[in-house]
């Protein structure tokens, strides 16, 4: 092959792959921005609030780089039945490109259908009835046949017992959390109607918390020391408010964690080995034995006819959404 060739050649195959770039470019430009795909998750609820259960979230995410209006959210539980989620009304969803809407919903208190009411129940908690998000839209219905794979903590923990999902804790006060380590909050209350809240900590004595004046050590002995060291303060005209609210958090905190003030577990490094190996194995056998239990209490209870003494032991996962 002489160099004309090839120099012929690689300008041809460079000319054909940049042909292809540039169709398969035009068509994935052309799919995102023609008809609607969109994305659904919902969570089914149930609660000592209401008899029914019912759906208390759902998520939707346009993928398509094209609004979609939507009037209308509805779960469809088999083929017939159409349970109504959402209405928007004179004002629908507007759904922007790429954009995703998310919404929480609370207990219901029945389902009616012609003026009569309708008991759900049986079916939504029934796995192989198939159950499906459907959209009123400009454009018409929309079936939802993608999900949105939301992945949980939780589900691992059912697969393996040594996970472990830690929650952190705050408390706020008016949206805003100071940390366990603050002894009191003292809100000041001005005279056009305005606040300021502040946290005291422990060794503020040895700062300069307030620009005219100092806390002593004394004062913080105390919520009612505080409040007076603060009143005297505003009798001297050093402190611009009208009316001073001390909370006590160290009574608050006692109060909120003392499940948790009980006992502290140290966190310890668990290695590969002992998590994907021993960890499964450990859980496999403790379901075993919980299945064990339980039915034995279910026996128990059986020939008794009665309910036993003992607890029994359960556990339920929670199912996917959708």
């Amino acid at each position: 092959m002489t160099p004309e060739t090839l120099i012929s050649l690689l300008t041809s195959v460079t000319a054909m792959a940049v042909s292809v770039i540039a169709v398969v470019y035009t068509v994935r430009t052309y799919l995102l921005k023609s008809g609607a795909n969109v994305r659904a998750s919902f969570g089914m609820c149930s609660s000592v609030t209401c008899e029914d259960q019912y759906v208390s979230s759902v998520t939707l995410e346009n993928l398509k780089d094209r609004a979609i209006v939507i009037f209308k959210i509805h779960l469809r539980i088999g083929h017939n039945y159409y349970l109504e989620i959402e209405e928007f009304g004179e004002e629908p969803l507007i759904l922007r490109p790429f954009e995703a809407y998310q919404k929480e919903y609370g207990p219901i208190d029945l389902y009616s259908i012609n003026m009569n009411r309708i008991d759900l129940n049986a079916l939504l908690e029934d796995q192989k009835i198939n159950k499906r998000i459907v959209l009123s839209t400009s454009d018409g219905k929309y079936v939802v046949n993608s999900w949105i794979r939301r992945w949980d903590p939780h589900y691992d923990f059912f697969k393996n017992h040594l996970t472990a999902v830690i929650h952190p804790r705050r408390a706020t006060y008016k949206g805003k959390s100071y940390g366990i380590n603050a002894k009191y909050i003292v809100e000041f209350k001005m005279a056009d109607v305005n606040e300021e809240v502040v946290a005291i900590y422990p060794r503020d004595y040895e700062t300069q918390k307030f620009r005219k004046f100092r806390l002593t050590k004394e004062c913080l002995d105390s919520k009612e020391a505080l409040e007076g060291h603060l009143y005297d303060q505003l009798g001297k005209g050093l402190l611009g408010c009208v009316e001073i609210t001390v909370h006590d958090m160290g009574s608050w905190f006692a109060e909120a964690y003392e499940s948790e003030s009980r006992k502290t577990i140290e966190a310890k490094r668990c290695n590969w080995f002992m998590y994907r190996v021993v960890g499964p194995i450990l859980t496999r056998f403790s379901d075993y034995r919980l299945r064990k239990q339980n039915k034995r209490n279910r026996e128990r209870f059986n020939s008794k006819g009665t309910a036993v003494n003992a607890p029994q032991a359960t556990r339920e996962k929670r199912a996917p959404d959708g």
